[in-house]
């Protein structure tokens, strides 16, 4: 289970990093409808490489509380408002990078041939 938090942490960190710093426009479909989605601009793509690098520490103080802290304890109030105030700018930095990004078709789309 901790090497797929790991991988998982490591994935956020990356794709945060390269976000962050290349900052590409590209395009997300939409999760059920291939044809719909999102274009992101690169203030856009800013955002969300820092939303996932935000996630990222978050993840990584819950690893180090949870698995490299020999008393494994629950952290105390300070690492609480931190890992909160963490996961709280994540969504922020996540949400205003959907909300940048412009909602329309995507011009790549070919609907699949029907054979029978």
């Amino acid at each position: 289970m901790r090497s797929l938090q790991v991988v998982m942490l490591m994935l956020c960190v990356l794709g945060g990093l390269f976000l962050l710093v290349r900052a590409p426009e590209f395009f997300l479909p939409a999760q059920w409808d291939p044809s719909i989605g999102r274009s992101f601009d690169p203030l856009a793509s800013r955002l969300l490489g820092a939303g996932l690098l935000a996630l990222a520490a978050a993840g990584a103080g819950y690893i180090h509380a949870m698995y490299y802290s020999m008393p494994r304890r629950l952290p105390g109030p300070a690492a609480q408002r931190r890992h909160f105030t963490l996961l709280l700018a994540a969504l922020v930095l996540i949400g205003a990078a959907l909300a940048r990004a412009e909602p329309g078709p995507n011009t790549d789309y070919r609907p699949p041939l029907r054979t029978l």
